[in-house]
């Protein structure tokens, strides 16, 4: 990479990580990370997702399991902390593909779609 390109390159993450997305990415992420029942939640989450996906693999379908991490999902959904980070994370994620699109509008050049002939 050629040192204009990296300096830009450089630059452009400096003015997403001074947006109010990222600001507020970050924000809401410690405060999740500070949520004692969410961690313990997703923590058990994990652990229940990682079992689901084993026993799926193995071709076997545990109905009670997944009822279990449907329940665990839907009592993160419940918790403020949780709702606000992934609001903060959709947003991010939003702005970071709008970047994508106008560098490829730029370039006249779709990077999906040259993956996919």
């Amino acid at each position: 990479m050629n040192d204009v390109i990296r300096d830009r390159a450089i630059a452009l993450a400096k003015s997403i990580s001074e947006s109010e997305e990222y600001r507020e990415f970050i924000a809401t992420e410690e405060v999740l990370k500070q949520d004692e029942v969410a961690q313990n939640l997703l923590i058990e989450f994990q652990e229940k997702q990682q079992e689901f996906l084993s026993k799926q693999l193995m071709g076997e379908v545990d109905e009670a399991l997944l009822n279990s991490l449907t329940e665990i999902q839907g009592k993160l959904n419940e918790l403020e902390s949780v709702r606000n980070f992934m609001d903060s994370y959709n947003r991010l994620v939003s702005l970071l593909g709008e970047v994508g699109d106008l560098i490829s509008q730029e370039l006249d050049f779709d990077f999906g779609e040259a993956y996919r002939t």
